[in-house]
């Protein structure tokens, strides 16, 4: 530790004194890490703790979720635990890139590593993003015509939905595997050098980010509004009138399909509010670049890299934001879901007394469990 201290120190004496000359992230680093260290700090000390509490909570959200008596209740369980175990694998994903990029340590510059990784990576983000989306589409679906919520929520087509989902967002993410190698000069994994290149990957990624992150999240934000005009209008969701003629199979359809209306719509709109922002910054990232090079001490005074430094600081944080909705879902879960934060006890009991846990069939709650029922 004491060597790398020195070394920096060195390097930024020698920068003071010399051009510094941008060629790689570990250049860019030197000089973030020396004007805006808060910015690396919210990045190097703020995502470990959201992936810690994202592996916790998305573990034991798609254990719930995946649950008989859940996916019994509840039309949308498939979307939720499927979202559950989509950003558990980002997070999975975001340690090598804050190990890479956060603490300048290679962890993606290997060939065929990198190309994969940010495959999986941009795959992940738009799976998590469409799931989200879907069961948005869904619950607009069975608000607005809730006499074919039933045949909208059936769980043969949700898990088709899902496969398609899976595939596109794959498709979509496959283009980075060309965009993406392992620089031989600077051995960074980094973007393919080349005018052309650079031109195919900024229309691309431009297109792509702000259709997946701008469009889309847009597009749910304007069904959600949608289906809280439809609630507020009809009160609770169905008219008395219609409910009282249905049969009571009917009847038990409409309670499974209303059950989750309010989490989903809290999930759906965190997702709006979190990704939005990124994708503004993301929108601004072609219009603010590097200055030229110079020493450590001009930078200070240059207009071109004072712009950059403060871009550099606000994108951090708003990446953190982003990077939450991947890991604080199991808050939302038990903020609006009476069964979630039930099954979340008992399941709590059960991991203590190192016993099995699983309702059974019938979703009745076996005696030894009443009074931990009574307790909710």
């Amino acid at each position: 530790m004491e060597n790398t201290t020195d070394y920096d120190l060195y390097n930024y004496t020698a920068y003071n004194e010399s051009v510094v000359e941008i060629n790689s992230w570990r250049d860019l680093y030197m000089v973030v890490n020396y004007y805006i260290p808060l910015a690396l700090s919210v990045d190097r000390f703020l995502t470990p703790v959201l992936c810690v509490i994202g592996f916790v909570g998305n573990a034991i959200s798609a254990r719930i979720w995946v649950m008989r008596r859940m996916r019994k209740c509840n039309s949308s369980a498939s979307y939720l635990a499927t979202l559950a175990l989509s950003d558990l694998l980002f997070l999975v994903l975001l340690i090598p890139h804050e190990v890479q990029y956060a603490w300048s340590m290679s962890s993606l510059d290997l060939q065929g590593w990198c190309q994969v990784w940010n495959v999986l990576y941009m795959a992940t983000q738009y799976f998590s993003l469409l799931l989200v989306c879907a069961f948005t589409v869904e619950r607009f679906l069975s608000v607005c015509r809730p006499f074919d919520c039933g045949r909208f929520a059936k769980t043969s087509r949700s898990t088709k939905i899902i496969a398609g989902i899976l595939c596109g967002s794959i498709m979509l993410s496959l283009p980075q595997a060309f965009f993406w190698t392992v620089n031989p000069d600077s051995r960074e994994c980094r973007l393919r050098v080349g005018e052309t290149m650079d031109k195919v990957y900024h229309f691309w990624n431009w297109a792509s980010e702000i259709t997946m992150f701008g469009v889309m999240p847009f597009l749910a934000l304007i069904l959600n509004i949608c289906v809280l005009r439809q609630i507020r209008s009809v009160g609770k969701l169905y008219i008395t009138e219609a409910s009282s003629n249905m049969t009571a199979s009917h009847g038990a359809k409409h309670a499974r399909c209303i059950t989750t209306t309010i989490t989903l719509l809290w999930i759906s709109f965190y997702l709006i509010f979190t990704k939005l922002p990124v994708t503004i910054v993301f929108s601004l990232q072609t219009s603010i670049s590097l200055g030229q090079n110079m020493s450590l001490e001009a930078m200070a005074t240059d207009p071109t890299w004072r712009t950059y430094m403060n871009y550099f600081f606000v994108r951090k944080v708003v990446e953190e934001i982003g990077i939450s909705h991947h890991a604080c879902n199991i808050f939302i879960y038990c903020a609006t879901s009476r069964q979630f934060r039930k099954h979340l006890k008992l399941l709590f009991f059960h991991c203590m007394s190192c016993t099995e846990y699983e309702y059974p069939a019938s979703g009745r709650v076996p005696a030894s469990h009443k009074t931990h029922k009574h307790a909710v």
